[in-house]
C-alpha cells in the first residue's frame, strides 16, 4: 500500500512540476536564467516547510506526501543541470545568481513555511 501511494504521489508531483514549469516558462521567456525550476523549487520548499510543521503522527502518510509528492514536485537534479549549463556557457554571473538565489530562497522558503 505504501509503495503504491508513494508512486502515485511522486507521479502527481512530477506532473504538476511539468505543467507548472511549462506555464511559467511560457510567461517568462527571455529570463536571464531558468526561472521556472527555481520558482518551483522555492514553492516546493515552502510547501514542504508548511507540511512538516504539522508534525504528523502518521509516518506512512508523511513519507508519501513529504518524500513522494514533494520529491516529485521539486527537482534538485534539473537545478544542477541548469546551473552547470550556465557555467559551461560562461554565463558566470547568471549561473552564480541562479545558484545563490535558488539555494537561499529554497532554504528560506522552507523555514518560512515551517514557521506558519
Amino acid at each position: 500500500m505504501m509503495t503504491a501511494g508513494f508512486m502515485i504521489a511522486g507521479g502527481l508531483g512530477s506532473v504538476l512540476r511539468f505543467w507548472l514549469g511549462n506555464l511559467i516558462s511560457s510567461r517568462l521567456q527571455g529570463a536571464p536564467f531558468p526561472v521556472s525550476i527555481m520558482l518551483i523549487n522555492i514553492l516546493g520548499s515552502f510547501m514542504l516547510g508548511i507540511f512538516t510543521s504539522f508534525n504528523m503522527q502518521n509516518q506512512m502518510l508523511s513519507i508519501i506526501i513529504g518524500t513522494g509528492f514533494f520529491g516529485g514536485f521539486t527537482t534538485f537534479s534539473t537545478f544542477s543541470v541548469e546551473a552547470v549549463q550556465l557555467l559551461a556557457e560562461k554565463r558566470l554571473k547568471a549561473g552564480a545568481a541562479y545558484i545563490l538565489i535558488t539555494m537561499i530562497c529554497c532554504i528560506g522558503g522552507f523555514w518560512a513555511g515551517s514557521l506558519l
